[in-house]
This record gives C-alpha cells, sequence and structure tokens, in this order.
C-alpha cells in the first residue's frame, strides 16, 4: 500500500512540475508586450478626452463601474494616497464631462470619500508619483468646476517645487529627459503647444494621463498622441488605461529575473537569449537601461535587473555603470529624485554581486550596506517608495545580503517567518496575496538552499496557497506609481517561479 501511495504523489509531483513548466514557457512567450492592468487615475484622464474623441466613452463607463461601495476609486487594498488620487481624478472626470442621471451622485459620494481619506495619508509608508504636484492640480481643477474637496497634506513638498522651479525657469527646458515629465498634467499651466514632450511612439514619457493631458489642453498637437491612447484602450479591452505603456524593457528584466533565481531558464534557450539580446540592444555602457524603450529616463532599478541579467547570459556589459548612480552615501534610482529608494538599493548589491572583480566593489558595498542600517527604523522590515509591501524589497534582501551581512538578512528572515498567515500566505495591507506570498516563497528556499534549512511546513503552507490563488484576473495592486498598479507579466513570474522553485526543492 505505501509504494501505491509513494507513487500516486510521485505522479502528482511530477505532473504539477509539467504544469508550472508549460505556464512559464507560455509566459516567456509574452514578454516584452508589457500588460498592466487598468487603473482609475489613468482612465479618468482618457475619459476627459471623450467630448473630443468619443472612444473615450468607454473609460468615461470604466469609471462608473470602478467605483467601491464607500464612494472612492482605486485599489481594493486601501492605500490612502492611491485612493485620494484616483477619487479625485475620477470625481472631476465625471464632473467635466459626465452626462449619466446617475454621475451627479457619484461625484458627490465621491467628494465625501475624500473629506474620509485626507486623515489617513500620514497612515501610508510612502507617497504615490508626484503626489505634490498631481494632487494640488487636481485639486485646482475640481475647485474650479465647483467641487467641494479637500487640501491633502504633502511630504517633501519644499523639495517638489524647487524641482520644478528648475526645471521651468530653465532658459532651454528639457522636457523629455527630466523625471519630471511622468507627471506633465501637473505642470499643463507653463506648459506651451511648442513645447517637445512627445516621444518616437506619440507618448509622453509612456504615461497615459500625461498623454491625455497635454491632448486635452493642445488637440491641435496631436501627431499620433490619440492613436497611442487607442492603442492602450484596445490592449485593456475593459475600457481602462494602465499606468504606463509600454513597459518592455521592465518586464523582461524583472519577470526572467524572478524565473533564473528560480531556476527555471537557462540563458541558452533560444526564447530567452532573444530576450536577452533585447536588453542589449537597449544597453547604455554609460547609463545602463531604462523602463521602456521610448523613456529617456535611466534609472538603476532596471540597469541592476538588466546588468545581472546580461552578465548571467555572457554578455560584455562593466560595473562601470554604476558610477552613473552613485552619490555621496547612497545611490540613487534616477538623478534628481526627492528621497532614495531602499529596494532600488539592494537590487544594485543583489547585481553587484556579478562584478566582484570591479576595483571599487567592496567600497560599493560598504556604502550599500551603511545605507541599509541608517534606514532601518524597526530592526525587522524595509518600507519603500516603488512597493507598498516591505515583502517585496524584504525578499530582495534576503538574496541581495546573504553572505555580505547575515546578521542584517537575519533579522528580516525572522520577520518574515514570524508573519506568515494562517492561510499560509503573506500580506502587508490586511490580508494575503498570491504576489507578496510568491516573493517571501522565492525567497525562504533560495535560503533554505544556500544558508540554512528552515521549517518545511512554512514552505509547504506557502506553496499550498499559491496553488490554490493563481487567478491572474485577481491580482491585487501594490506597486507604487502615479496609484497603485500590477505588472502582471512580472508578477505572474513572481507566482510561476516560486512554484517552480518549490517543486525542485520538494524533488531534492
Amino acid at each position: 500500500m505505501s509504494q501505491i501511495v509513494g507513487e500516486a504523489m510521485l505522479s502528482r509531483h511530477i505532473d504539477a512540475y509539467v504544469n508550472v513548466a508549460s505556464e512559464i514557457r507560455f509566459l516567456i512567450s509574452q514578454l516584452g508586450v508589457g500588460h498592466i492592468q487598468s487603473v482609475t487615475y489613468e482612465t479618468a484622464w482618457a475619459a476627459r478626452l471623450s467630448p473630443l474623441f468619443p472612444e473615450f466613452e468607454a473609460s468615461l463607463e470604466w469609471l462608473r463601474q470602478n467605483q467601491h461601495t464607500d464612494g472612492s476609486w482605486g485599489s481594493p487594498l486601501a492605500q490612502y494616497h492611491d485612493r485620494f488620487l484616483s477619487t479625485l481624478a475620477a470625481i472631476v472626470a465625471l464632473k467635466e464631462v459626465g452626462r449619466h442621471p446617475r454621475d451627479a451622485r457619484r461625484v458627490q459620494r465621491g467628494e465625501d470619500a475624500l473629506w474620509r481619506i485626507v486623515g489617513k495619508l500620514s497612515k501610508d509608508d510612502s507617497d504615490t508619483v508626484g503626489f505634490p504636484l498631481l494632487s494640488a492640480a487636481l485639486t485646482q481643477q475640481g475647485a474650479a468646476l465647483g467641487l467641494d474637496v479637500p487640501n491633502p497634506p504633502v511630504r517633501f513638498a519644499k523639495a517638489y517645487q524647487k524641482k520644478v522651479q528648475m526645471l521651468l525657469n530653465a532658459p532651454d527646458r528639457q522636457l523629455r529627459t527630466n523625471p519630471l515629465i511622468y507627471s506633465l498634467e501637473g505642470l499643463l499651466s507653463a506648459l506651451t503647444p511648442h513645447d517637445d514632450v512627445f516621444e518616437a511612439n506619440h507618448s509622453v514619457s509612456i504615461s497615459p494621463s500625461a498623454t491625455a493631458a497635454f491632448l486635452l489642453k493642445y488637440p491641435e498637437t496631436d501627431n499620433g498622441a490619440r492613436e497611442y491612447l487607442q492603442n492602450v484602450l484596445a490592449q485593456n479591452t475593459d475600457g481602462g488605461m494602465s499606468q504606463f505603456s509600454p513597459v518592455d524593457t521592465y518586464e523582461v528584466g524583472w519577470a526572467l529575473n524572478h524565473l533564473r533565481l528560480a531556476g527555471a531558464i537557462t540563458p541558452n534557450d533560444p526564447m530567452v537569449r532573444k530576450l536577452l539580446d533585447f536588453l542589449y540592444h537597449q544597453w547604455s555602457p554609460e547609463a545602463g537601461t531604462t523602463t521602456s524603450r521610448y523613456s529617456l529616463t535611466y534609472e538603476s532599478d532596471n540597469t541592476s535587473a538588466a546588468f545581472t541579467l546580461l552578465k548571467w547570459g555572457g554578455y560584455n556589459v562593466s560595473g562601470d555603470v554604476f558610477y552613473y548612480y552613485e552619490l555621496d552615501d547612497h545611490f540613487c534610482c534616477y538623478r534628481g529624485e526627492t528621497n532614495p529608494s531602499v529596494s532600488a538599493m539592494i537590487r544594485t548589491l543583489a547585481a553587484l554581486r556579478f562584478c566582484e572583480d570591479h576595483p571599487d566593489y567592496q567600497r560599493w558595498v560598504g556604502k550599500i550596506v551603511d545605507f541599509l542600517y541608517k534606514s532601518d527604523q524597526n530592526g525587522s522590515f524595509w518600507v519603500d517608495k516603488w512597493h507598498s509591501s516591505p515583502y517585496y524589497v524584504t525578499s530582495i534582501a534576503l538574496n541581495a545580503l546573504r553572505g555580505i551581512d547575515d546578521a542584517l538578512a537575519r533579522t528580516r528572515l525572522k520577520w518574515v517567518l514570524r508573519t506568515q498567515n494562517d492561510d499560509g500566505g503573506w500580506g502587508y495591507l490586511g490580508q494575503s496575496t498570491p504576489e507578496e506570498t510568491a516573493y517571501c516563497l522565492e525567497a525562504l528556499i533560495l535560503w533554505d538552499r544556500t544558508m540554512e534549512r528552515l521549517p518545511a511546513t512554512v514552505i509547504e503552507d506557502a506553496a499550498r496557497y499559491l496553488l490554490r490563488n493563481t487567478d491572474f484576473d485577481q491580482l491585487v495592486p501594490l506597486w507604487i506609481g502615479k496609484s497603485l498598479y500590477t505588472p502582471t507579466n512580472i508578477v505572474k513570474a513572481a507566482i510561476w517561479g516560486a512554484l517552480y522553485a518549490y517543486e525542485s526543492w520538494k524533488s531534492s
């Protein structure tokens, strides 16, 4: 009997392994498209174009269908900056162009929600991108429409104002290379129709909201912007708009890194090699890479992800690229940023493992580790400006720090082990999510393999949670842009990669 049971368990294990591997193969074939779920903030800006271009009536209807029961819009799990800006953008759009009999009631409920949310903004660990600029601009627009909305308190207001003034007062405004262009809709009052803002794909910094805002103010300048927005609308199929599009470099680099860590891919696989060639084609020896081939803002997050993969794939790239991001006491994510990113720093640390022979390797590692200690406010985890969950940055840290500062890594390991939920998953905003659970499972299996054995029940329970929750239509937005969003294929790669690593761990 025991032999029969053992054979049945082995058969199920093989079936699961084959299924996960098949899903990974299909996912790899889809990388580079850059699919991101629809979000309220971007959709609201497109909806305001509906009187000019009727196809964006679909965006207006999307807003009507996605208001929460409390009157707000935004991610299902409350991050208050996301809820505030999403709700504000939605009611401005509905007030300005909404003609449905119930739109007035939707707007009123949204106003009420804003007054409830504004007092909770300080509870968030981080703002959304461009919040000081975007919230101020939308609040002014709302007031001009007769809306009764609160003025939100903002962090880094003076630093943000200084950046804006430096850009606008420059004799030769280099808008397209300045990170502020991503939030161009907050600068509309200072722009002219002659400003150079469009990329080769006719977007403003791959941002649907920035593109829609410029087109709304200067429709006569349309030289493909409407077509760009139509393409984003068609890709999403639900009337909504993505946080940004396309995100080819970002998607390829981050998804492949999850699969690489899981041992699910090799660089000589033709499908993988094609994607690595794409990354290498986008590579700048001086500054690395960007979020998209249509973006001009170089940043260390995508550079570190691409550098790791290109080194792994045998390409000739130099660690000298990190000089571009080095500052006195840390590495920036992008030049001119208001506040540093812990996750970008840790991702850089992980990338430095692939250039240990670089003459500045030890100095760079020391600089990053010193910064991590200075940023450690609770002894258990870090928070970050690009993701609403500390489990995201913690999972990267467990891999990056092992063998470099095991003591610091173990404090993060303890926090992960002690905070697993009864359902086997992890979640920072009130409930377990597949994404956060995948990050934790990926990190724990890697630690178990390379450092020390961990309680098997923790890993088993996490894997069971993931296997029960692979409905990718229900992914919860956790990434921080102008609002919370989900880079779908990157999250899929994390989930399938973690399950692949689990199947390998189980058979070892």
